[in-house]
């Protein structure tokens, strides 16, 4: 009886060809959005040919908590920096809505003396 390999990772893996590592190779160097875009694009699609779908679908949700678990990480240090430089000084002066008001001026223009 011969065994039957169902997923493609694991036929590369029995043939004895061990696909490239370029999929987990550092990111460009660069300042370009666009290019950063287009290798994420070209990883998982080279990901997808080498090691068929079953595998592409788990590659593909990873990559999906990657970039959510990346973007709240950017939106707590943002918050953090807007935070820390909201943040009154000592010698700052302070309002409020809701303070004590007094009128320190209680001339009035149109009172005859």
């Amino acid at each position: 009886m011969t065994d039957v390999i169902i997923e493609h990772a694991d036929a590369c893996r029995a043939s004895g060809h061990t696909p490239s590592h370029a999929f987990a190779a550092p990111p460009p160097e660069t300042e370009e959005p666009a290019r950063l875009v287009g290798e994420i694009f070209k990883r998982l699609s080279g990901c997808q040919s080498t090691y068929g779908e079953a595998s592409f679908i788990r590659i593909a949700r990873a990559v999906l908590v990657a970039l959510g678990k990346a973007a709240l990480e950017e939106s707590e240090l943002q918050a953090r920096r807007l935070r820390e430089r909201t943040v009154p000084s000592r010698n700052d002066v302070r309002v409020s809505a809701t303070a004590h008001r007094m009128d320190f001026d209680t001339w009035d223009p149109g009172e005859r003396d």
